[in-house]
């Protein structure tokens, strides 16, 4: 495995560059900010976190096809918006139970497809 600093990793299985990294820090950063800066926000600080752990499964571990990057956020803005209408004190919880368990879903079909290029990938 080599890692790109800043050039796409065209080669199958793991990858991480320093935009990633970088990205990634950032999420962590706004969630720690929200978490102690920004009193009364309940769970939002779990947001960034999630987004990011996401980011780092498909981008890096099990490199998603970006049409299922793109389904998944569209769940994940549909799943917001449900949530936040049903769930009013508790939707940021709500919203990653359901997300978590659609991008699992897609994580196993992308595992299992021909298409498959992530870190368990076998020549």
């Amino acid at each position: 495995m080599k890692i790109q600093i800043f050039k796409v990793q065209k080669e199958k299985g793991f990858r991480i560059n320093l935009v990633d990294i970088l990205f990634i820090l950032l999420l962590i950063l706004s969630s720690f900010y929200i978490y102690h800066e920004v009193n009364g926000m309940g769970y939002y600080f779990l947001l960034p976190l999630y987004i990011g752990f996401t980011f780092f499964l498909f981008c890096n571990l099990f490199r998603l096809r970006t049409k299922d990057e793109m389904l998944w956020t569209l769940f994940f803005l549909i799943s917001t918006l449900t949530t936040m209408q049903f769930f009013e004190n508790n939707w940021v919880l709500y919203t990653i139970l359901f997300s978590f368990s659609f991008q699992s879903i897609l994580i196993m079909r992308h595992f299992r497809s021909e298409g498959y290029r992530g870190i368990w990938y076998k020549r």
